[in-house]
């Protein structure tokens, strides 16, 4: 980074890109509660990608510093990977990308306190959220039809929008709200527009009070009420319309194992085909005992992601839907589906 490099600098890095590191599975909850409100298995969820940005734009902000950007993105993606992210190593490479967008836009758009300036900064917010996409499509882009590139053309244009609003737009918001009521000191290139009330402060900042207040709440209740992350990462829960809920391990059948060959093909992953050893999802579910009026089933990962299959009856009569053991915990191998109904570290299956 250029210029002096002071503590309060360093710690602002490094407190913000934990947070956002932290609150990643939060984002990626919401993208997963956003394909389920649209009934769509992946993708639509892009339209939350723009909050992986929100922290990296937060930062250069404050420290406006060539190559801030960047190193925020290395340790938000670090910090990301070793809190369990699903995407493993890949999701640095991802937030380390980011960065260095959100710092190329930031040398170009100035301290973003003009229009013009502004615009710069939103556009900048916007291509950073946009590389996710890009960048496992690189890794994992094995060749498709037309249609699946018109496709990920899409996605790349919705999480575009996504980190223009959520990256660009809030994060400038929270910063001049931050600033304006005396929580963060204006920095030296802006001046004092006059004293304001703080009634005008909350009517001028709504926005951005409502943003940080929805990440806030929102964030406990997933922490307290949805994700999972310190249950055993090798047992899994079947709940709901059962006549004996349990918890088992894959040891329990050790005598029902099959063993089957599959390949994942996801929107943006891809696993070649390979073999996979475990119980069916019907052995597991006929040890439970179906009630009546059971009619579908919901698969619950320790990171609160959750897919649903609706027909129940296709589910227990499906001999390529099993439970496999994995180095991260257990895995959903749905060999017959799309691979984002592929889970990974599931802790529930839920009857319904």
């Amino acid at each position: 980074m250029n210029g002096a490099v002071t503590t309060k600098d360093i710690v602002t890095i490094a407190i913000l890109s934990s947070l956002g590191g932290a609150l990643s599975t939060f984002v990626g909850y919401l993208g997963n509660l956003v394909n389920l409100a649209l009934g769509v298995p992946f993708g639509a969820g892009q339209f939350m990608a723009g909050l992986h940005v929100f922290w990296l734009v937060l930062i250069r902000a404050l420290v406006a510093r060539s190559g801030t950007g960047t190193l925020a993105g290395l340790l938000k993606g670090m910090v990301e990977m070793f809190t369990g992210s699903t995407h493993g190593v890949v999701v640095v490479l991802v937030s380390v990308a980011q960065g260095i967008v959100i710092d190329i836009g930031a040398r170009s758009a100035g301290d973003g306190r003009n229009p013009g300036s502004r615009l710069l900064w939103w556009i900048a917010a916007g291509a950073s959220s946009a590389v996710n996409v890009v960048v496992f499509q690189a890794l994992y882009f094995t060749g498709a039809l037309l249609w699946y590139v018109a496709y990920i053309g899409f996605l790349v244009i919705l999480a575009f929008c996504s980190g223009v609003i959520f990256a660009g737009y809030f994060a400038w918001e929270t910063l001049e709200f931050l600033e304006d009521t005396g929580i963060l000191s204006k920095r030296s290139d802006v001046t004092d527009e006059g004293q304001r009330t703080g009634r005008s402060l909350t009517y001028r900042h709504l926005p951005a009070i409502l943003f940080v207040a929805f990440l806030v709440v929102g964030s406990g209740y997933y922490i307290t009420n949805v994700a999972s992350p310190f249950s055993d990462p090798l047992s899994c829960r079947v709940a709901g319309l059962v006549e004996t809920p349990y918890t088992f391990k894959l040891d329990d059948f050790s005598d029902e194992m099959v063993t089957i060959e599959a390949e994942m093909i996801g929107s943006t992953i891809h696993l070649d085909p390979a073999n996979y050893t475990g119980p069916l999802v019907s052995t597991i579910l006929n040890h439970a005992g179906l009630l009546s009026g059971a009619s579908g089933l919901r698969v619950r990962a320790r990171d609160g992601y959750t897919i649903r299959f609706d027909n129940l009856s296709i589910i227990m009569a499906d001999n390529r839907m099993l439970i496999t053991s994995a180095s991260d915990g257990l895995w959903l191998i749905a060999g017959d589906y799309d691979g984002s109904l592929w889970v990974k570290q599931i802790s529930v299956l839920e009857v319904y």
